[in-house]
């Protein structure tokens, strides 16, 4: 089973506008086939940062130890959100929060964008939050950025004990405590500028990132001119005319310290840019100058670094920009204002086509269900304008004591919000929940506080990242063909083989170069999950051969990052329903059989790789030491009669002879008797072949073992 989640494909458009305003006070802009200079300079730096961003979805939220883990991988473009086909491997752990260890690390191929991935939860696990974490060639780097392709679960021992302990976690209503705050001012477009009403937002979190209701009074020159308050997770806003010549700071209410917050600079001069109205057709946004001197201003709008829109305008004191948005993709966009010498001189970011999605509808044959019955489904899937689409989607179903409301990450939020903005988001899908009825103001609110600088795709941002990033994992397996000791006449090495050995059909050969380097491309990953390599070295030489564990290099920048995972919302605690917890099973509760006895034909085998298995038997042949066992009289090692055609190699577990005689009062081994001497043949101890390691029969056969892509598991 899988989650539901969609992909929606929107035409690219670039375009570039040039256009003067001379009369009108509304300027409607159309897109050209021309280019422009802002354009391309953006388009310079934002192509080497077009890689991939990495959505994982689970089955579901809280997991029993000894379950299947069922997930799915969403390898994306990261700037046109369309399906990569870059990276063909998919590195994936499952990290223990406390240990910040991993207790489970393979690797998933990449098909087309997509990976249908499966984890065993051992038994052993501890009980408490796990992160399941995703990696490709393309998103993963030596860098500070955090690690955001990620899905939070937690593993119990038992469902139903889990629910039971937390019967009495009620909501206590205890006297708050004052507590640390960070409240920040961000104006609109970036700055103040004296005698232009402009909007300012701010936003009050306490020391852990969660939002904080506050309230309080803006002050001029000490004298008190406007209430502010909170209206959204801990966010606001406020206008105001700013004068350069006058004192402003904010005193908070409820406080104890009453700190004075001062207010962002204010420039003599400049422009402001403001959005007037974001609607399903258009975006107006408003250009205010301090001055009435003509001057020439461009307006750029980009989404994930590309230029959908650049004008040209020349502007006395204000205009307004009119920007119809039929071939602007959903999601953040940046509207950059530039002057004549194209240095930025005002920013906005602006969610566009907010409420532009998939329609998704699915029915059922049936209402009710028996157990273990099949079900089926319909699934229609429409766009906004209800024509016929064809989406990718996945479906997962569970019992809702499975769910873990806590985690609120989806697919939309994490591509549309979480990817392209630094830093964490408090509850990102209330922005996407059409019951409430403020998301498009909150929304707003989140990205004029969140700032523009904060924006993954902002210009600046892009250019303090040019410099050349180190690739952690590639999508192959790296290794080293090394002479520890080469025979005098010994054949240089151009090839080693890699092969399933119960797959004959499945073996490729793989080059070494120059520097005995070879790669284990995806191609040779996908013949098994248990990878054989062979090298044809001759009995004379002693050679090593290595592969890189992708995973040492992961684990060591890993440490060194964050986990960027959308903070939870507050809600409060309610009691567990007492009779549904009684009436819910866990798989841990099933009847259990007393005893279960397996009984081996033979004893002493050795439970271990059967390719490795049969490799032991052939080593065994090989390594009795010379022993033999005369057909004759079936003596070990016969003294009488010699090695020769009637002779036959022991066989394990077989009791055999020996031949002892008497010399000088002492019985000896070895030696045939004379006529007349005094001999006897007692039975020895069953025959045993010498134990082997798994290193010495790979040694011996010159193979090692490497592991390839995780096996596909079907659902029964």
């Amino acid at each position: 089973m899988r989650n539901t989640l969609t992909n929606i494909n929107i035409p690219q458009y670039r375009g570039c506008l040039s256009l003067v305003l001379l009369l009108l006070p509304i300027l409607f802009l159309h897109a050209q086939n021309t280019s422009d200079q802002l354009a391309n300079q953006l388009h310079e730096v934002s192509k080497k940062h077009a890689l991939e961003s990495v959505y994982v979805q689970s089955s579901k939220g809280i997991y029993e130890t000894g379950e299947d883990l069922w997930f799915k991988g969403y390898v994306l473009n990261s700037q046109h959100l369309s399906p990569s086909t870059q990276s063909k491997t998919l590195y994936v752990q499952l990290i223990e929060s406390k240990t910040e260890k991993a207790v489970w690390e393979e690797k998933y191929e990449i098909e087309n964008g997509f990976v249908n991935g499966h984890i065993y939860v051992q038994d052993t696990l501890r009980e408490g939050r796990y992160t399941l974490a995703a990696y490709t060639r393309y998103s993963f780097y030596d860098d500070k950025q955090p690690i955001k392709s990620i899905r939070q679960l937690q593993i119990v021992e038992n469902i139903t004990k889990y629910h039971q302990s937390k019967k009495q976690d009620t909501l206590i209503k205890a006297k708050p405590k004052e507590a640390a705050i960070d409240f920040q001012l961000f104006p609109e477009g970036g700055c103040l500028v004296s005698g232009i009403t402009s909007t300012i937002a701010f936003k009050t979190v306490d020391t852990l990132g969660m939002p904080k209701s506050v309230s309080g009074t803006l002050y001029e020159n000490n004298v008190p001119i406007t209430k502010i308050k909170t209206v959204h997770a801990g966010m606001g806003r406020f206008n105001f005319t700013p004068d350069v010549n006058k004192r402003y700071h904010i005193v908070l209410d409820s406080l104890t310290t009453k700190k004075q917050y001062t207010l962002p600079t204010i420039k003599a001069d400049g422009s402001v840019l403001q959005l007037v109205s974001n609607t399903k057709d258009h975006l107006t946004l408003k250009v205010s100058k301090s001055t009435s001197q003509k001057e020439t201003l461009y307006l750029r709008v980009q989404v994930r670094g590309v230029a959908y829109s650049v004008a040209q305008a020349t502007i006395t004191k204000e205009r307004l920009i009119k920007i119809p948005l039929n071939d602007i993709p959903q999601g953040i966009a940046e509207v950059t204002l530039f002057n004549q010498e194209f240095e930025p001189v005002a920013e906005r970011l602006v969610y566009m086509n907010q409420d532009q999605k998939l329609n998704i509808k699915a029915v059922l044959d049936k209402g009710e269900y028996l157990t273990k019955g099949n079900a089926k489904l319909k699934l229609k899937v429409t766009d906004q304008h209800n024509n016929p689409v064809i989406a990718h989607l996945g479906l997962s179903v569970f019992d809702d004591f499975y769910n873990n409301p806590k985690d609120t990450k989806t697919i939309e939020t994490h591509y549309h919000l979480s990817a392209q903005l630094k830093g964490r988001i408090y509850n990102p899908s209330y922005y996407f929940n059409s019951e409430n009825a403020n998301r498009h103001q909150a929304l707003d609110l989140l990205l004029l506080t969140q700032g523009w600088r904060c924006y993954k795709w902002n210009e600046e941002n892009l250019k303090s990242q040019n410099q050349l990033k180190t690739a952690l994992v590639t999508n192959g397996i790296e290794g080293k063909f090394t002479y520890i000791k080469k025979g005098k006449n010994s054949p240089e090495q151009s090839f080693i083989i890699a092969y399933d050995p119960f797959k004959e059909e499945k073996k490729s050969i793989i080059p070494i170069d120059t520097n005995n380097r070879f790669v284990l491309t995806p191609s040779h990953l996908k013949i098994s999950r248990r990878l054989f390599i062979k090298h044809f070295g001759t009995k004379k030489d002693k050679i090593l051969i290595s592969v890189k564990d992708p995973f040492l290099a992961i684990n060591s920048i890993k440490k060194l990052k964050d986990f960027g995972y959308p903070i939870a919302p507050v809600t409060e605690k309610k009691e567990v329903n007492e009779s549904k917890t009684h009436k819910w099973q866990s798989i841990k509760d099933a009847v259990k059989l007393d005893e279960i006895q397996l009984v081996a034909k033979k004893k002493g085998i050795v439970k271990r790789d059967k390719y490795l298995a049969k490799l032991d038997s052939l080593a065994k042949l090989e390594m009795t030491g010379g022993d033999y066992v005369c057909t004759k009289d079936n003596y070990l090692n016969c003294p009488i009669h010699l090695p020769h055609k009637y002779s036959k190699n022991p066989v394990e577990g077989e009791v055999y002879l020996e031949l002892q005689i008497k010399d000088g009062g002492q019985w000896v081994t070895g030696v045939a008797p004379v006529v007349g001497q005094v001999f006897r043949n007692p039975k020895l101890p069953a025959y045993r072949y010498p134990k082997l390691t798994d290193e010495y029969l790979l040694e011996k056969f010159n193979i090692i073992k490497a592991k390839g892509y995780y096996t596909k598991k079907r659902i029964l």
